[in-house]
């Protein structure tokens, strides 16, 4: 961190309230961030029952890269929030962003339990509290707060939704596409996308089976969209049935014959990730026969040639 941006020089005694804020507003906009969190700290100091003046200096410790002392701040702003009637919830909102990206998870889910005993009723700060728990790994929980808030208002699917990827996480995924088909039920023309993402979420988290089962009742949903099977050629490929991975990709070619090339480029990138070279080259191939001008596609050929070789090579030095 550079030099002037510690906490330093003090400005003139001077100025008023007004000046010395628009003063500590102009050193961040140019960078001075020391010297505007030493007037605004000078400011929340004289002025305890002003808040702007909290939540300005934690905007000026979060860009000047103090990020504990910003987070204080937002605490502090927090606990106000939490005792008034009515809950505003901006120091939540940026103190739950801040743990997100810094994967604090059990920060994240105390300031959501926090928020949600000061606020029981609030139908947002439950679902909040459910993501945080998901996040956390804590499957079992989160479950049980999708499953109050579908008690709460049965007739919100993605409260359906929210349940089924918690349940899918806890790995029971019977009861997961149970939640998601009622999800479907609430909202019928959004059914595969709520099976499509239950797929995804069960592939991420490495449950293969799972997947190719929830992508397989998206397709039932809504065979005619292709990109649900293009998931379900890639699950086919990640458990190794090369066969039905083609066949899922060729089905969604022929529904969308415009994107023919797009789609064999999309299966050769899949092929060459799982190291089927031989075939990510003949896919390739067939992407630059249905577009031939196409620069991206002949890199990726010739990048898949190379790799095929590298493969022989290797093969030829083990038996030698």
């Amino acid at each position: 961190m550079k030099e002037e941006d510690t906490p330093g020089d003090s400005p003139q005694e001077s100025m008023n309230a007004e000046e010395l804020l628009q003063h500590a507003e102009y050193c961040l906009e140019s960078g001075r961030h020391g010297e505007a969190i030493e007037i605004l700290r000078r400011l929340a100091a004289l002025h305890p029952g002003e808040d702007s003046f909290v939540l300005k200096l934690a905007w000026a410790y979060h860009d000047g890269g103090f990020l504990e002392a910003a987070v204080d701040c937002f605490e502090a702003l927090l606990e106000k929030e939490l005792g008034r009637r009515v809950f505003t919830g901006f120091a939540f909102d940026e103190l739950a962003r801040i743990y997100k990206r810094e994967g604090r998870h059990d920060r994240l889910v105390s300031i959501c339990e926090r928020a949600v005993a000061a606020q029981p009723e609030d139908y947002a700060l439950m679902g909040d509290l459910g993501e945080a728990y998901l996040k956390a790994g804590d499957a079992a929980r989160a479950a049980a707060v999708f499953r109050r808030m579908t008690e709460l208002a049965p007739d919100d699917a993605m409260a359906w939704c929210r349940l089924g990827y918690a349940l899918a996480a806890g790995e029971d995924f019977d009861a997961a596409a149970a939640a998601c088909r009622r999800a479907g039920e609430i909202e019928p023309s959004s059914a595969a996308a709520y099976y499509g993402r239950l797929a995804a979420a069960c592939r991420d988290a490495g449950h293969l089976e799972a997947a190719a089962r929830m992508a397989a009742l998206c397709i039932r949903e809504d065979a005619a969209e292709p990109a649900h099977h293009l998931l379900a050629g890639e699950l086919s490929l990640a458990r190794g049935d090369l066969e039905a991975a083609v066949a899922a990709f060729e089905t969604a070619m022929a529904l969308r014959p415009e994107f023919t090339a797009a789609y064999w480029n999309r299966l050769g990138n899949a092929l060459a990730r799982a190291g089927y070279h031989e075939k990510a080259v003949a896919a390739f191939q067939k992407a630059v026969a249905a577009e031939p001008r196409n620069p991206f596609y002949l890199l990726y050929l010739a990048n898949a040639r190379r790799a095929l070789a590298g493969e022989a090579d290797a093969r030829e030095d083990s038996r030698s």
